[in-house]
């Protein structure tokens, strides 16, 4: 079993106080359904973690994002059942996500309100599984797909691979107009995205350099 490390920065945050929450701790856990958003709420300086859990059928890809609301710090961390890390996003931005191949089984999520103000706020926390998995066999190869997404729902495209030497970059088209693109250099792409038109929409992946595997999500709230 592998997992990817995202954002991950040299720093742990300290928190004062008590925590007051419901799931405050993984016996506490509120569950998680797969390939659905859920929402949450951290607080500082009284309830700043929240605990989530999950339970993944069989072995799969996987993308696990928080999708903080806001401009503050929010960090994300990924246990297995018996509380062992897997994966941490730890940067210093309200959006962090991991993503890798997972056995079948339960897991656990912890979100962790990294800023140091009196405040509250909301966040968005999801676990996909892989829509799709192909393979580009070099430079300006590329696979289309053809998904319907509705008016009002807001969208999460997620591209990953394992790769140093292989780099896919992801679009979304309207029709033949270019609406979104993610070219990061790294191993995942992200499109948020809420459509004002309810329809078909096309999703490209094409490689920006080398061949290799990839796998595409789509999640949506």
């Amino acid at each position: 079993m592998f997992f990817c490390w995202i954002l991950a920065a040299i720093f742990l945050c300290g928190f004062p106080g008590l925590a007051t929450g419901e799931n405050d701790s993984p016996l506490g856990a509120s569950s998680l359904t797969l390939n659905q958003v859920s929402s949450g709420t951290v607080c500082q300086p009284d309830d700043p973690v929240d605990w989530w859990k999950v339970y993944i059928s069989s072995a799969s890809e996987i993308v696990v994002f928080l999708d903080g609301i806001g401009a503050v710090d929010v960090d994300l961390y990924f246990y297995d059942a018996n509380l062992n890390l897997l994966a941490q996003s730890t940067g210093g931005g309200a959006d962090e996500v991991v993503f890798g191949g997972v056995r079948g089984g339960w897991y656990y999520i912890k979100v962790v309100a990294c800023f140091f103000s009196y405040a509250c706020i909301n966040y968005y926390l999801g676990v996909a599984t892989s829509d799709a998995c192909g393979y580009l066999s070099g430079y300006g190869d590329y696979d289309i797909y053809r998904v319907y997404l509705s008016a009002g729902n807001t969208y999460y495209v997620f591209l990953t691979d394992h790769s140093q030497t292989f780099d896919p970059d992801l679009f979304l088209f309207r029709d033949t107009t270019l609406i979104a693109e993610s070219d990061s250099a790294d191993n995942i792409d992200v499109i948020v995205y809420t459509p004002s038109v309810s329809g078909y929409y096309i999703i490209a992946v094409a490689s920006a350099g080398g061949g290799g595997n990839y796998c595409l999500f789509v999640i949506s709230r």
